[in-house]
C-alpha cells in the first residue's frame, strides 16, 4: 500500500486531548450551538430543503451528524442499516424531522452542535475523503482537530493554497456557495510573465471558457518584475479552477496560487495547516451581508 504524501510546511502536531481543546475552543469563541436560524434560511427559499426546524432529507441529515459522506450514507439506507422511529427507511430521500430517533446498525444517531473553521490549505493537499486516495487529503488534516466531522464550502485544487471555510451546517454551506448570492473569493496570483496595462485590461474583461463566462470583480497589480507578475484577483463564479481558466484563456501560466479571503473573512494570521473557529458574530454578519445578485 502506498503511504500519503505529507506537505511541506508546518503541521498541527494533535495531543490526546486534541479533541477535548478543540471543543473548548469553540465555546471560547461563541460560535453558535444552533443553525443559522430562520431568518436565514429565508434567504435560500429557492433551495429544496427546509430551513431551520423543517425536516430534511434523510442522506443529508446523516452527513450533517457526522456519520459519513452523503454518498456513504446513500449506501447505509439501501442497505436498510437505518431506522427512524424504530422503522427501517430504505429511500435516502425519507425525511427527518426534529425530535425523530434515528439509528445505524442499531446504534443511536445523536445530533451534534454546528461547527465552523477558516482553515489554511497547504498547497499539495486535495480536498476530497475517498478512502483510496494515497495522497494528504483534507480530512487526513482536519479530523483530528475537530470534535465532529466538518466539510469544505467549495474546493482549492491540489496546487492551489489557502482559505478555505469548514462547516456542518448545510443550510450556511448552500448560502455561501449558492451563485445567486456570489459571495466573492479574492486569491493572489504569481504569473510566469510580466504583465502591461493592455494584458491586465484584457484579464478585467473576463473570458469564455467551458460552462460560461469569467468576469473578474477586480484586478489589482500588486507586484510586476520583468520575469513575473503579482496580481489580486477578486471573483463571485464557483467553477472548478476558476482563476486558473482565466487566466490560461489569455495565455498566462499561474505559478503560485493563493486565495486569502472570503467574503470578509480573511486568511491573514493563520499558519498553513492550521484553523481558527469562526465566531457566532462573523457567521451571522456573512449571512447578513448576503445580497440576491
Amino acid at each position: 500500500m502506498r503511504k500519503r504524501r505529507s506537505f511541506s510546511g508546518s503541521r498541527p502536531k494533535p495531543r490526546p486531548r486534541t479533541r477535548r481543546d478543540a471543543a473548548g475552543f469553540i465555546s471560547a469563541s461563541a460560535s453558535p450551538r444552533e443553525g443559522i436560524g430562520r431568518e436565514g434560511a429565508a434567504l435560500r427559499r429557492a433551495e429544496d430543503e427546509g430551513g431551520a426546524g423543517e425536516p430534511m432529507r434523510l442522506n443529508r441529515w446523516l452527513a450533517e451528524q457526522g456519520v459519513d459522506s452523503r454518498r456513504k450514507c446513500d449506501q447505509l439506507v439501501l442497505e436498510g442499516a437505518v431506522s427512524i422511529n424504530g422503522e427501517i427507511v430504505g429511500k435516502p430521500g425519507a425525511r427527518v424531522k426534529e425530535g425523530d430517533e434515528v439509528r445505524v446498525n442499531g446504534v443511536r444517531v445523536k445530533p451534534v452542535r454546528r461547527l465552523y473553521y477558516l482553515f489554511n490549505k497547504p498547497r499539495g493537499v486535495i480536498c476530497t475523503n475517498d478512502r483510496r486516495e494515497h495522497r494528504t487529503r483534507l480530512c487526513d488534516l482536519v479530523d483530528p482537530l475537530t470534535p465532529s466531522r466538518v466539510y469544505p464550502i467549495g474546493r482549492l485544487d491540489e496546487d492551489s493554497e489557502g482559505l478555505l471555510i469548514l462547516t456542518n451546517d448545510g443550510d450556511f454551506a448552500n448560502l455561501i456557495s449558492h451563485p445567486r448570492y456570489g459571495v466573492g473569493k479574492t486569491y493572489y496570483c504569481i504569473v510566469s510573465a510580466s504583465l502591461d496595462a493592455d494584458a491586465l485590461a484584457r484579464l478585467k474583461k473576463g473570458a469564455f471558457v467551458e460552462g460560461g463566462r469569467i468576469v473578474p470583480e477586480a484586478i489589482r497589480l500588486v507586484k510586476r518584475t520583468p520575469k513575473m507578475t503579482t496580481l489580486e484577483i477578486t471573483l463571485r463564479e464557483s467553477r472548478n479552477k476558476e482563476v486558473r481558466r482565466l487566466l490560461a484563456r489569455h495565455g498566462f501560466g499561474v505559478k503560485t496560487l493563493k486565495r486569502v479571503r472570503i467574503g470578509e473573512l480573511a486568511l491573514r494570521g493563520l499558519k498553513r495547516g492550521h484553523l481558527r473557529a469562526i465566531t457566532r458574530e462573523e457567521r451571522d454578519a456573512m449571512v447578513a451581508a448576503l445580497r440576491p445578485a
